[in-house]
């Protein structure tokens, strides 16, 4: 038997950001086949005591040999499973038996594995199981009902779902067909999981294909380009009205894109504890900035056992928040936290309804740290960080394993005189570093007012803004190659259009601002009235391309009689101005043009965006 090794980074792909690391592959065929028939919610009652479900559990012939089932209240009942060698169990024959007992009755699964197989497809759904657990366990048909269209009419009755070193068995062809594509996205319940659940948690889970040695040739980054587009069209949001634990842990090498839904778009007002450790993510820290606007509960944040290195200010926003009575805990330890300073201690000290615990990480305790020790003898910290004094040193070697309050000057290499004379020295560096910024302002000032600009919103007086009563739908229209649009969609908007990246602009494209019916000139024309620029993302395939020549052409008619700031030119290729259009080589000889690669490339183009209204010069 054949095993191939391959190495993937697929974002989305196991439903609630679960993403597809290291890939081994098998040649085991799967057989099972997904129930068809509509299931009846309304069904008559028909099994409820013990003896009647026992019965009706033995008609499952895997189930009843594998699994032992006992009642745990009137209408509760465990069932417990171990799945050994060859052996295997369905879900779609447990969701068969639960249709047939009486509605009132509830279940809890827990299934533990040493080589089975469970044929188990996400989400999960069975009606009355109330809680399911799945340890050391491989899942096949895992995607196969990710846009079936009976899956939403399965009452989402898991309260508890819990996934411990799982591993999830797929097939090539299972796979694509569950990707989202037009006019055929998966099913809500695929994306969202258990939206009822108090609890959701997934440790240690990896993804194996059975036979991705038979598509060697499959262009499969064109493929998830595609999905990411139609994934990310679907706008959908997540209610997880219950929900408070949330984790996602010990899966190396996790894509942050895989955790921006529960920060970012689903909501989940009552979650308590929001784990993401021994995932190796090192800035998702950073997405929490409003934590406590977004989870006004939180209790405990646990970013452990990442490789987290430098730490951002985090607010407290406690006192903002009627629900938040007690401390919220947010856990750094065992990271990779280097340096300790002054300016980070005292962020703490106005805290009062969060704690930030970064001890275990490994502190270089040199002369620099003086300023922390001596803050910390003198400032009176909430109660919660007392631990700081006994935080403990990795570096250098003779402080190794050192509290931080019981170092001496001496032991951090610091003596006496450097320390009389720290005031005189730190000076003579002020007054050296204005000079030199003094200098460097005067060489770079171009570059300072598109940093200020963009950065921080300044404007000069003389960049202000002319016309504004001229209304426009968008702020650039971007011409380009249907060869670029990857980097369009996967580099220029996330870039441009994300709040996150700065100043957000309201970009327009061909492939989805077009108005369907009209022509392709009249889009053209259109596009660009309605945009206070034109961006030319030129390459060696624009200039190949008509429709392309043809954008550029309306854009520099538009420049030509608007006088203004209209045409925003971007390099993409080393393009030679030989044998190109002639009205296009002189523009690109008289207008000052951006290139990809240039240092502030994005800041740059932001700012000659944020000419809205300077499209015509005043009187």
């Amino acid at each position: 038997m054949k095993h191939y090794l391959i190495f993937l980074n697929i974002h989305h792909l196991l439903g609630l950001g679960l993403s597809l690391n290291i890939f081994t592959a098998t040649t085991e065929k799967n057989t099972d086949l997904v129930a068809k028939q509509q299931r009846i919610n309304n069904s008559v009652d028909t099994f409820s005591n013990f003896s009647d479900v026992m019965n009706e559990f033995d008609i499952l012939e895997n189930w009843s040999r594998l699994c032992n089932i006992s009642p745990t209240g009137y209408n509760d009942f465990n069932i417990v499973c171990i799945i050994k060698g060859n052996s295997s169990i369905k879900l779609s024959e447990f969701r068969n038996f639960t249709n047939r007992v009486s509605s009132n009755v509830r279940f809890d699964l827990f299934v533990t594995c040493e080589d089975g197989l469970l044929h188990f497809p996400w989400p999960f759904k069975a009606d009355k199981l109330n809680r399911i657990y799945i340890k050391n366990c491989t899942i096949k048909d895992y995607r196969t009902e990710y846009k079936n269209p009976l899956l939403e009419s399965i009452p989402d009755t898991i309260k508890y779902l819990q996934m411990d070193n799982v591993t999830i068995s797929l097939r090539f062809g299972e796979l694509y067909d569950s990707l989202s594509r037009a006019n055929s996205p998966i099913a809500r319940s695929a994306e969202c999981g258990p939206e009822n659940a108090f609890s959701i948690i997934r440790s240690r889970i990896k993804v194996i294909f059975e036979d991705m040695h038979n598509f060697p040739l499959y262009d499969f980054s064109t493929a998830m380009t595609h999905y990411d587009y139609y994934f990310n069209t679907q706008k959908r949001t997540c209610l997880y009205n219950n929900l408070e634990v949330f984790e996602i842990s010990g899966m190396e090498d996790l894509e942050n894109t895989n955790v921006n839904k529960i920060v970012h778009t689903d909501m989940a007002e009552n979650l308590k504890i929001l784990n993401f450790s021994g995932n190796g993510m090192f800035d998702t820290i950073y997405k929490l900035q409003g934590w406590r606007l977004r989870f006004p509960v939180m209790e405990y944040i646990d970013f452990s056992d990442n490789n987290i290195k430098v730490l951002p200010m985090i607010r407290d926003y406690g006192m903002t928040v009627e629900k938040t009575k007690s401390v919220g805990i947010i856990d750094i330890r065992r990271n990779k936290i280097t340096s300790l300073t002054k300016g980070m201690i005292d962020s703490f000290s106005t805290h009062e309804f969060v704690k930030v615990d970064i001890s275990e990480n490994p502190f270089l305790c040199d002369c620099g740290i003086i300023e922390v020790l001596e803050y910390l003898s003198s400032k009176t910290m909430p109660k919660a960080y007392d631990y700081l004094g006994s935080l403990v040193c990795a570096n250098p070697l003779n402080v190794r394993g050192r509290q931080l309050l019981s170092l001496s000057l001496t032991e951090l290499n610091c003596n006496k005189e450097t320390v009389i004379n720290f005031p005189i020295i730190v000076m003579s560096i002020i007054a050296i570093a204005l000079f030199v910024i003094t200098l460097l302002t005067l060489y770079f000032r171009n570059l300072i007012k598109v940093i200020l600009f963009t950065r921080l919103n300044i404007n000069f007086a003389c960049k202000i803004k002319n016309d504004i009563n001229e209304k426009k739908d968008y702020d650039a229209f971007i011409a380009y190659s249907e060869k670029d649009v990857d980097w369009i969609l996967r580099t220029a908007l996330p870039k441009l259009e994300s709040e996150d990246a700065g100043k957000a602009c309201r970009l327009c494209l061909h492939h989805r601002d077009f108005i369907i019916g009209n022509t392709i000139a009249d889009n053209i024309f259109k596009c660009v009235e309605n945009s206070y620029h034109t961006i030319l993302l030129i390459s060696s395939e624009f200039l190949k391309s008509e429709w392309c020549m043809m954008e550029f052409r309306a854009a520099l008619w538009k420049s030509l009689h608007d006088k203004g700031r209209y045409l925003i030119i971007v390099l993409k290729d080393n393009v030679t101005l030989d044998n190109i259009d002639p009205d296009l080589k002189s523009c690109l000889n008289s207008h000052t043009y951006l290139k990809i690669g240039d240092v502030l490339f994005w800041d740059k183009l932001k700012y000659a965006i944020s000419f809205r209204h300077n499209t015509k010069q005043s009187n």
